[in-house]
């Protein structure tokens, strides 16, 4: 039934599609390959897309309360510009969520994740028609629709174990992209200001960089170099602080991004962790990542 579920998450866009006269690069006057979140805006353009994500993590002491976590991720998306500088996207996720304890029990939970909203606006480009470099604000919302696990007794079980925070998260940043065919360049800012979610738990407002370089040396095909940089500060379970959160995480980033058909693009990603200074006994693991975008 997962494998059912995967499939028809990569292929939702192909369905969701409707004709167009041209695609998506073609109509902004740039050949560019941009991923969700980082294209140029153009009145009444339409992306969907899906992506699976893969990541590992383990926090606690070995042999004491420590819990290794797998999770995947199903992401459905699409993004709307209604005019050429603001592009509204929507995101839902299906999450699996594999927990081990230190005794090897095991618990796995398969659960819509939350709803994400963001709004992106250009506020300065250099030209109106194939524009170089663009700046943009952005701001959203992440909407409690996960649902809350709960143990035999009927108490909710720790965060961990939770697909979503079950709170309303505000989201505000800001990104520059810089197109310089064949070379393009992307970077964003952002911040989550999680509030009190799931059983009295407060998630890590979370700081998120990204840096990304990018060569296409052909039409159909991309490279991408980059870093991710993440600064949390602490969670709170019942207004305790959760010693195993906060802290920074730097990951290195290894993308290509293709072009098989004018309107269809795929892409994956490998992110892996350089620098980590979590606070308490908190490690993640290599985060893989791959996806296609239909442009209409």
């Amino acid at each position: 039934m997962k494998g059912c579920w995967a499939i028809a998450a990569l292929v939702a866009p192909m369905w969701m599609a409707s004709g167009a006269s041209a695609c998506g690069t073609c109509s902004v006057g740039d050949p560019t390959l941009t991923v969700v979140g980082f294209e140029q805006p153009k009145a009444h353009r339409v992306r969907t897309s899906a992506a699976v994500r893969s990541r590992n993590d383990s926090i606690g002491e070995s042999e004491v309360d420590k819990l290794r976590l797998s999770e995947q991720r199903m992401e459905l998306a699409a993004a709307y510009s209604p005019t050429a500088r603001v592009t509204l996207s929507l995101m839902m996720p299906l999450v699996h969520r594999l927990i081990t304890e230190v005794n090897l029990a095991e618990a796995s939970v398969w659960a819509p994740g939350d709803l994400d909203l963001r709004v992106r606006g250009v506020v300065w480009r250099d030209r109106k028609f194939a524009p170089r470099h663009l700046v943009s604000l952005i701001g959203g919302l992440e909407f409690p629709t996960s649902t809350i696990e709960y143990d035999q007794s009927g108490q909710p079980l720790p965060l961990e174990f939770q697909v979503g925070t079950g709170s309303w998260d505000p989201v505000a940043g800001a990104s520059y992209a810089m197109f310089m065919n064949p070379w393009s360049l992307f970077v964003s800012s952002m911040g989550i200001f999680p509030t009190t979610g799931t059983a009295n738990t407060r998630a890590s407002t979370s700081f998120r960089q990204t840096l990304l370089g990018q060569y296409q040396p052909w039409t159909f095909l991309a490279f991408q170099l980059g870093v991710e940089f993440r600064v949390d500060g602490p969670g709170y379970i019942g207004g305790v602080r959760d010693p195993n959160t906060g802290g920074h995480i730097t990951y290195g980033t290894l993308g290509i991004v293709g072009l098989p058909q004018e309107r269809i693009m795929v892409h994956a990603t490998a992110a892996l962790p350089m620098v980590q200074q979590l606070d308490g006994t908190h490690r993640e693991g290599f985060a893989f990542t791959a996806g296609l975008i239909y442009d209409i």
